[in-house]
């Protein structure tokens, strides 16, 4: 199956190069290769009098037009190479606007965490909502897991440019585009082959990158078609000091647990320690009443797992005649991963008919609990899977009259994501061993390994398998030309038809080993229709004091979902020119989100055993419930911004723009939010969480009416958490974004740039329902922080280029504990060297090859210390949302160009 959909995406660029009629004289740049310089060191803006010919620019549907009140973030092609990413997320990642919340490898405990059950990432956007940024490939809408699209779906040596657009833009791309859009702009420029090859490390780390690129242009026409593998090995939690339970040298809580190996017997209220060597009847003496084994129940837990990246993509552009021209994009992708998660635990109710039931002095009942770690008896239930992708996307452009130009484009695409474990703990069989009589079937918990191996077999058969598919359909029909000529410039009108098809099936097996797949099959279609019209006023035809440039946009869009209704989304914009290199610019627009399938239907229907923080104390083990709700609505957003860009010669550029995001009807859900607890008053009648008799009532209504369970429930249930999506949450969001580039070219020593970009939060205030009054989040443990910057200072002086560069994240309160932590910045450092081996001139047998050497964290930075338990979602000591935990990492790297 993969062999086929290789050979699709290779013939269809092999038919396409076959249509190459004999050579014209005359050559065009794509509709999707503006002529746009970007700084090579660090983000930049575009403006609109940066873009030439017959472009598009990520924001605007109108051709040759920036989009009008927004800025466009934009890094180039050589900030690519700059940046060391190794997979074109980690290179997002490194915009300042981009928060690591939600949907990312390291951190699964934010909303929308949960449904990440193949360690992938995505972009969000200000950190306003996991799903509200939406991901395009070269301007158009690509396949996904039915939750967000992985950027590394492209491959950073097929990359040319990513632009993103921190504003709303439903208007112009529909739904998802609440906080902004991200397009992926595939290469179509290269001519010649590169090849790159990178290995870096760093203590109990290392990872490693090869690929090659190869592209031919001809007067009308190209090829490129790129590839990379990269590998990245896992990180584990016992390899860093401060992923631990017991935090008190740091300041921090005792979050040590009872669930050990030995256990901890827990008789007629009171507790005795299972003594090193083991316990019989022969030395129940020893047991000391009020005695405890305490221990970090997350030994060999992985921080992020192991991952194996395959990416290629392609792009093929030929023109026929000098009316027509065809063109495709597409790509395949296959990730692969392996997590080990901590071994298992659980609360055991033990019989007296044990066989190796141990009686403590002066205990009379029949059963006792005892508080447990499988570590020495049972394999670590590690989880592996993979996500494949792969998008073919090919259409056509024709040249009509005037500049007006009609194009079409046809896309599919199949993703499907895999995620297994094979030995969790069956809950049923545990019990039965637990009670059992003989020594060859029963369960030893007493710390002597006198269980057989078959019991350990039947007591640890449990699967988990959750296989998502998708089948992506997409139809675009666009029309983009002149209507009429003003003073001040000409009138243009964009606009289009949009279809979606969307097949997505939702597979599930939760049980003994040999459990069948059940998969549920749901279909969405979409259709939209929009316009966009671009107003110049005042441009260099007609400019007047005061009004050099003046330009008014307005865009409509229009959506109709099959499964959850119709809305109409409008944004305007302005641009008001009051002096040469002065820009001043505002937007106000409307927004959207469908929910997503998986999130109406659920992609599980079960009720998961976790282990919740607890600011009052020792962690608690709770219940939360995944499942479908029929009565999701679409979100709503109202946005606008405003701000100015200053050009001071061609040495400095300035950019500032104030935004503001109103977020209703906000989907959360609270599966994975095992921090919820400090959040508790906030819930309080909702029924999301529910404690004491309540919980263990509701609990087993669930379990009586089918809904199945994952993990050992403990013996008596205190903690329900309904983990199901809600529309819920509303945030108000406000804060400036800024940017600043400067050059400085030397007679003698190089040039000098120095590039800054950053965002500062006024305000995030949300409300867990509509009607609730907004609380202030900012600056809290898990929510978006304050402040982020990033700043770089390169020195070119050929052959070699110099490039130091610093991340800084603001210190915030952590607010999930009983008395609030101030938690430190954190500030990594980065230090990189490229090096021509050709000289200045790139001659000779080096001609073409770049050495480099790059030390990230250069000072070997930890993370600051958080007061937070370890959880099997990430964070523990050290917040994964906010903080690197592999330190310092040196790589080096060859890249060669022919």
């Amino acid at each position: 199956m993969k062999s086929i959909r290789t050979a699709a995406l290779a013939t269809t660029g092999m038919v396409l190069l076959g249509l190459t009629p004999p050579a014209f004289a005359q050559q065009t740049t794509p509709a999707s290769e503006p002529d746009v310089q970007t700084p090579e060191a660090g983000p930049s803006t575009i403006t609109q009098d940066q873009v030439e010919g017959d472009v598009i620019v990520t924001g605007s549907r109108v051709r040759g037009a920036a989009p009008v009140g927004s800025t466009v973030i934009a890094l180039g092609r050589e900030d690519v190479i700059a940046s060391g990413a190794v997979t074109t997320d980690r290179l997002i990642k490194q915009i300042p606007q981009v928060f690591d919340l939600g949907v990312s490898e390291n951190s699964r405990g934010q909303s929308g965490g949960n449904g990440n059950i193949t360690y992938g990432n995505s972009v969000n956007l200000r950190g306003i909502g996991p799903y509200a940024t939406l991901i395009l490939i070269d301007g158009h809408r690509a396949v996904n897991n039915s939750r967000a699209l992985d950027p590394s779906v492209i491959p950073t040596l097929g990359l040319e440019r990513v632009e993103v657009v921190a504003d709303g833009a439903s208007a112009i791309y529909g739904s998802d585009a609440v906080a902004g859009v991200v397009n992926l702009i595939p290469r179509r420029s290269l001519d010649g082959v590169e090849a790159s090859g990178r290995y870096g490390f760093g203590d109990d780390f290392h990872e490693w990158q090869v690929g090659v690129a190869v592209g031919h242009k001809w007067s009308q026409g190209q090829i490129m078609l790129a590839f990379e593998h990269v590998q990245r090995s896992n990180l584990s939690g016992d390899d860093r000091s401060f992923f631990t339970s017991d935090q008190r040298a740091s300041g921090g809580n005792d979050y040590r647990v009872n669930r050990c190996a030995p256990g901890t017997i827990i008789a007629g209220g009171t507790t005795y320690a299972i003594p090193t060597g083991g316990l019989t009847q022969a030395n129940a003496g020893s047991l000391v009443a009020g005695t405890a084994n305490l221990c970090n129940d997350l030994i060999g837990q992985d921080l992020f797992p192991k991952q194996a990246y395959d990416s290629a993509n392609m792009t093929v552009t030929q023109e026929l005649g000098d009316r027509v021209t065809l063109f495709a994009d597409g790509f395949f992708s296959r990730r692969t991963f392996f997590r080990n998660p901590a071994s298992q635990s659980a609360t055991l109710t033990v019989p007296q008919t044990n066989a190796f039931f141990v009686r403590p002095a002066g205990f009379t009942g029949t059963s006792y609990t005892i508080a447990y770690n499988f570590i020495n008896d049972l394999p670590i239930n590690g989880n592996p899977g993979s996500a494949e992708n792969w998008q073919i996307s090919p259409g056509v452009r024709v040249k009509l009259f005037g500049d007006w130009e009609a194009e079409g484009i046809y896309s599919y695409g199949q993703g499907e994501d895999q995620s297994y474990t094979y030995r969790g703990l069956t809950t049923a069989n545990l019990n039965a061993a637990l009670a059992s009589s003989n020594p060859a079937t029963a369960f030893d918990p007493y710390g002597l390994g006198r269980t057989t191996e078959a019991t350990r077999q039947l007591i640890s058969n449990s699967i988990f398998f959750a296989p998502t598919l998708n089948h992506f359909t997409g139809y675009e029909a666009r029309l983009n030309g002149t209507l009429l000529s003003l003073p001040g410039g000409d009138v243009k009108l964009a606009a289009g038809y949009e279809g979606q098809e969307i097949l997505t099936i939702l597979g599930s097996a939760r049980g003994v080993v040999g459990t069948p797949i059940a998969y549920r099959y749901f279909t969405r279609r979409v259709d939209s229709g929009y316009a966009e019209v671009l107003l110049p006023i005042f441009g260099s035809e007609n400019a007047i004091p005061g009004f050099r440039k003046l330009v008014l946009n307005a865009a409509v869009r229009y959506d109709k979902y099959s499964d959850v209704g119709k809305t109409t989304n409008p944004k305007f914009g302005v641009n008001w020119t009051p002096v040469d290199g002065l820009t001043l610019r505002g937007s106000y627009g409307t927004s959207f989100r469908a929910p997503l399938i998986s999130q109406i239907y659920g992609n599980s229907n079960n009720l998961f055993v976790q282990t919740y923080q607890n600011p009052g104390g020792s962690p608690i083990v709770g219940v939360a419930l995944s499942g479908q709700n029929l009565g999701l609505r679409p979100e709503e957003a109202t946005t606008w911004s405003v701000g100015g860009d200053l050009d001071i010669g061609s040495r400095l550029r300035l950019s500032l723009t104030y935004f503001n995001v109103e977020y209703t009807n906000q989907v959360e859900a609270y599966l994975s939010d095992l921090a919820i607890l400090s959040r508790e008053q906030s819930f309080a009648g909702l029924g999301i969480i529910t404690r004491g008799a309540d919980a263990a009532t509701r609990v087993q209504q669930l379990i009586a009416s089918g809904i199945g369970v994952v993990g050992a429930l403990p013996t008596n249930v205190t903690l329900f958490v309904d983990g199901r999506n809600n529309n819920l949450g509303k945030s108000l969001t406000e804060g400036i974004d800024f940017v600043a580039n400067y050059t400085l070219p030397t007679d003698n020593f190089g040039r000098f740039q120095i590039n800054l970009s950053g965002t500062y939060l006024t305000r995030y205030e949300v409300a867990i329902t509509e009607n609730a009054a907004l609380i202030d989040r900012r600056n809290t443990i898990f929510f978006p922080l304050k402040f982020k910057a990033r700043g770089a200072i390169a020195w070119d002086l050929d052959p070699v280029r110099l490039q130091v560069q610093a991340t800084h994240v603001g210190g915030y309160t952590n607010n999930a504990v009983t008395v609030p932590q101030q938690v430190k910045s954190y500030t990594p450092v980065d230090l990189s060297i490229a090096w021509d081996l050709g000289g200045s001139n790139k001659r000779g047998i080096l001609g073409g090859l770049t050495l480099g050497a790059e030390v990230r964290n250069l000072f070997d930075l930890q993370p600051p210390f958080v007061n937070l338990a370890p959880s099997g979602n990430g964070s523990g000591g050290y917040d994964a949302t906010a903080a690197n935990p592999i330190g310092r990492q040196f790589a080096v790297s060859l890249r060669a160009k022919f």
